[in-house]
């Protein structure tokens, strides 16, 4: 297996980079583990993660992901932004101390823009899921 470290290879980098570790990951769909810590700069009143940050967790999970792929394969990664957000629905709240489990799947792709699904998880309850459409620059 590739040795791939997040944080060396991820275009965030902390604060903002919001996965610790991809779990699993084949050409179409990749799990990831982020760790919420107190000083998290997406914590706000009451200890409550942003909901929003979901989002970004989802789109950076998807590039974690894409990333290890390429390294398998001897391919330069390249960056991308998050275009667009559909139906993302959330369900529960996360908390300081709470592990963010991000499953996600590409349903398609059209030239550079990803399509994506995603659905994030902390102790076996569903926090969120959606769709969202990543531009990846060539």
């Amino acid at each position: 297996m590739t040795v791939f470290n997040v944080k060396e290879n991820m275009f965030h980098k902390p604060p903002m980079l919001l996965v610790d570790e991809v779990l699993e990951e084949s050409e179409n769909k990749g799990k990831t583990s982020f760790k919420i810590k107190d000083d998290n700069i997406f914590i706000g009143d009451g200890g409550v993660f942003a909901r929003s940050a979901l989002i970004e967790i989802a789109a950076q999970s998807f590039a974690a992901t894409d990333s290890l792929q390429k390294a398998k394969k001897n391919i330069e990664p390249s960056k991308g932004f998050l275009a667009a957000v559909r139906n993302f629905e959330f369900f529960a709240d996360a908390k300081a101390g709470d592990e963010i489990i991000c499953e996600i799947e590409k349903t398609d792709e059209m030239a550079q823009l990803h399509m994506v699904k995603a659905g994030l998880f902390s102790g076996g309850k569903k926090l969120a899921c959606g769709e969202f459409r990543i531009f990846e620059f060539v």
